[in-house]
């Protein structure tokens, strides 16, 4: 396992030096791949060098751009010894470095697993000792086409890039670790029904100026797959609207109007907008809900408090299992009962009241629920389900958590995005 300071790329470096004068290559070997989706590896005097587009088991050549006492990141100039997980992109925008959508297309997908449950393990290695079960990895979906949400930066090129219609619109992603828009004219990554949006918004020469555009594809109960679009940017209204009909959109809004429906069922009992949350893929949300399930294991007539529910992803469960759910930041899931708020502030009301809960589940956002849980033992949970997409910030709340009296039991680590550093985890914790 990777030592503890290189399982996670430097969040916020307050000191060393940038672009150190473009010196000759050093080399480095490697031997992980990070959370923040660098490589990661040490240069002949110990210090961990992190850089993009290297792979585990690889000697590099790497030209640093910024340089600190014990750490240093740097741009790959070179592959000395290549690993035998090496495996050539289907992109060429990734390939080239131009697109920073995905982060591991050049390494194969099993020691693209593997790279992230060593990740789990190395942030939840306090927990493992106090007794918590880290489960086999599950990656259940597919290495490519799996996206069925994506949200896309929008840029208006004004620099000669048009044509007669005028300045070009780039959409596609942000370059890797920058500003700049790469435009993405196709992606592995997207269903095909995705992609087939993308090119319907290209066609229509709609964008007028810089913002986001996010679209969602689904099939509902009526199983018809369909889309919807947001267009977060200046535009052209009339060709906007003129998008319903085309590719499956059945509902497109802008800033300050829309056309068609309001939203989609992506799944039997869901809606979404385009810009709303969900999980990326469909078979992944169907693995992550089951884990789910097995973990709150809730009872009919149990009380359950869902935090951060979102648009009722899991609280749709919770329902068929016959609990009572009351969830917060939830836009009218069905629950027994739904409480516009911030998570923490909603809890500390229901602490006031003196209310109490069998279970409580949770899933914050990267930055994790701090505010909360400290507070989760006085609701009187039997157990506690958390729900993360950020090892590192899961186990600073876990710990949190373990001190109130809560057992640490499992953890689950999934991939539901492959060729990109996200992993997903769902944790069991029971009051001892």
């Amino acid at each position: 396992m990777a030592p503890k300071s290189n399982s996670r790329e430097p969040r916020r470096p307050d000191r060393g030096a940038r672009d150190p004068g473009g010196g000759p290559p050093i080399a480095v070997e490697i031997h992980a791949l990070a959370a923040g989706g660098d490589a990661v590896g040490r240069d002949d005097g110990g210090r961990a060098v992190f850089v993009a587009g290297a792979a585990p088991g690889e000697l590099v050549q790497v030209r640093l751009r910024e340089t600190h006492a014990r750490w240093a990141r740097g741009d790959l100039a070179g592959v000395t010894r290549a690993s035998p997980s090496r495996v050539l992109p289907p992109c060429p925008l990734f390939a080239s470095r131009a697109c920073g959508g995905c982060q591991w297309q050049h390494v194969d997908d099993a020691t693209q697993q593997a790279q992230k449950q060593q990740i789990v393990a190395g942030a939840l290695r306090k927990l493992v000792a106090a007794g918590m079960e880290l489960r086999p990895f599950a990656a259940p979906v597919a290495p490519y086409g799996w996206r069925r949400r994506a949200r896309f930066a929008v840029h208006l090129d004004q620099v000669g890039m048009g044509d007669a219609r005028g300045p070009r619109a780039l959409i596609g992603f942000h370059e890797p670790r920058g500003h700049d828009v790469c435009d993405v004219p196709a992606c592995p990554q997207l269903d095909p029904a995705l992609e087939a949006v993308l090119v319907a918004v290209r066609a229509a020469n709609l964008v007028r100026g810089d913002g986001e555009l996010h679209a969602i594809i689904g099939a509902g109960t009526e199983g018809t797959l369909r889309a919807h679009v947001v267009i977060d940017a200046p535009c052209d209204e009339a060709a906007a609207a003129g998008l319903v009909g085309q590719a499956g959109i059945a509902g497109v809004a802008w800033r300050g109007g829309s056309a068609g429906a309001p939203a989609i069922e992506i799944e039997p009992g869901l809606f979404a907008r385009g810009d709303g949350f969900a999980q990326a893929s469909r078979a992944g949300n169907d693995a992550l809900r089951a884990f789910v399930r097995a973990a709150l294991a809730a009872q009919r007539g149990e009380r359950v408090l869902e935090l951060y529910a979102g648009a009722g992803n899991f609280t749709r469960d919770a329902l068929d299992a016959g609990a009572l759910v009351v969830a917060t930041d939830i836009a009218d899931s069905g629950a027994s009962q739904f409480v516009v708020g911030a998570a923490d502030a909603v809890t500390r009301d229901l602490v006031a009241r003196g209310e109490t809960f069998d279970a409580v589940l949770l899933d914050p956002p990267r930055t994790g629920a701090r505010d909360v849980v400290t507070q989760l033992a006085a609701l009187r949970p039997s157990r506690i389900v958390y729900v993360s997409c950020d090892p590192a910030t899961f186990a600073r709340d876990a710990e949190h958590l373990v001190a109130a009296g809560y057992a640490p039991r499992w953890a689950q680590a999934l991939d539901l995005m492959p060729q990109t550093s996200h992993v997903e985890l769902v944790a069991r914790f029971e009051r001892t």
